[in-house]
C-alpha cells in the first residue's frame, strides 16, 4: 500500500523532487512483515533508490523484484481495475455490460502476460510476473484458469446486490473510488485505498472492499478497521456510523464488519504493536535507517518458494528444494 511514494527526479516519475524514505504503515506492510521480516526489508529498504541510474546493482535488483506480482495477484488487480472502470464510466453516464467488462479484462490479461513474457518490466513500467522471472513451468491450462477466475469474479460482481445499490445511489453520495490516501495515527502516516464508499445524507457510510480470494485472513478485517479510522479523519464520518463490507467475488460471499468501539480499539492496538515491531528492528528509527541482517529470514520454505526476493536471499535455491 505504499503506492505513490516513489516520485521525484530520481524516481520513475521524475517530478523533480528528491525523495526521502519515510516510515509509514499499511495493511500490506503489516502482512509482509508478519510473513517474513527479511522480505519486508527488501521491499521497503533494500530496494530504495533502485530506480537511480547509478544505483548499486544489488539495490537495483531488489527494486526490480519488488515490482513483480504473481498470477493470482495480477488477476485480482485486473478485477479491481475493471470494477473501478464500471463505476467511473457510470459516473459520466456510460453503462458497461458484463460482456464489455470481460473484454476489457481479457485485454488487460493478455497485454500484461505479453509484457511479462517479453521482459518489458526490466526496461520500464510494465507487468512483471513472478512466474516468468523465475521461469516457472506454468502450462497454458493454468493461465486459462486465471482467465476463468477473473471472469467468474466479474460475473458475480455484475449479478451482485451491491452493484445495483451503488448504481442506484446518487453520484453526489459517492466517496472517492479506489484512490490511495492516508491519515495520521500517533505520528505515523497510515496508507489506505478503499475500493468504494458511499455516504448518505444522514452521515452514515458504507465502505466496500473487493476480494478475489477466499475469506479467512484477519488482515481483511483489520483493513476495514483502517478504513473506519480513515473515514473519521478524512470524511468526518464517525466509525460507529460506518459499516464495512468485504465482498469475496470469486466465491460470492459477503462479510460485514461492524466498526464498533471494541473493533476500533482492537484494531488500533494491532496497528500500534505492528509499528513498534517494525521500528524495533531499525538501527535508527528517527532516520528510518535499516540494516538487512537485523531483519530475520522466515524459516517457512513454502513462503520462500513464492517470495519475489528468493534469488537475493537464497542464491542456491534449487539445492534447498525438498
Amino acid at each position: 500500500m505504499n503506492r505513490g511514494r516513489e516520485t521525484g527526479i530520481d524516481s520513475p516519475s521524475g517530478t523533480g523532487r528528491k525523495l526521502e524514505n519515510e516510515f509509514s504503515w499499511s495493511i500490506s506492510r503489516h502482512r509482509i512483515f508478519l510473513e517474513c521480516p527479511r522480505a519486508y526489508y527488501f521491499r521497503h529498504y533494500g530496494s530504495w533508490g533502485g530506480w537511480e541510474p547509478d544505483a548499486d546493482p544489488h539495490v537495483r535488483e531488489a527494486y526490480l523484484l519488488k515490482r513483480l506480482t504473481n498470477r493470482f495477484a495480477f488477476a485480482g488487480s485486473v478485477v479491481h481495475e475493471v470494477v473501478a472502470g464500471v463505476f467511473n464510466r457510470h459516473r459520466y453516464g456510460r453503462e458497461v455490460t458484463a460482456a464489455e467488462a470481460k473484454d476489457r479484462a481479457l485485454d488487460l490479461l493478455r497485454r500484461g502476460f505479453r509484457e511479462s513474457r517479453d521482459g518489458a518490466y526490466r526496461e520500464g513500467k510494465a507487468v512483471g510476473l513472478f512466474e516468468h522471472e523465475y521461469e516457472e513451468d506454468i502450462g497454458k491450462r493454468e493461465w486459462e484458469r486465471i482467465r476463468d477466475r477473473v471472469f467468474r469474479c466479474l460475473d458475480n460482481f455484475f449479478s451482485s446486490d451491491i452493484r445495483r445499490i451503488v448504481l442506484e445511489t446518487r453520484i453526489e453520495n459517492w466517496l472517492p473510488v479506489d484512490a490511495m490516501d492516508a491519515f495520521p495515527f500517533e505520528g505515523t502516516r497510515v496508507y489506505v485505498a478503499p475500493d468504494f464508499a458511499l455516504k448518505n445524507p444522514q452521515g452514515n457510510a458504507l465502505v466496500i472492499d473487493w476480494k478475489t480470494g477466499r475469506p479467512g485472513s484477519s488482515g481483511d478485517r483489520l483493513q476495514i478497521v483502517c478504513y473506519g479510522l480513515f473515514a473519521r479523519e478524512k470524511w468526518g464520518v464517525e466509525p460507529q456510523r460506518a459499516i464495512g463490507e468485504l465482498h469475496y467475488l470469486w466465491i460470492r460471499d459477503v462479510v460485514i464488519v461492524t466498526l464498533d468501539e471494541d473493533a476500533l480499539l482492537e484494531g488500533m492496538e494491532t496497528i500500534r504493536g505492528s509499528i513498534a515491531a517494525m521500528k524495533g528492528l531499525l538501527v535508527d528509527p528517527e532516520s528510518n535507517r535499516a540494516v538487512m541482517n537485523d531483519f530475520p529470514q522466515t524459516e517457512n520454505r513454502l513462503t520462500c518458494r513464492r517470495c519475489n526476493y528468493r534469488r537475493l536471499c537464497w542464491p542456491n535455491w534449487p539445492e534447498l528444494l525438498p
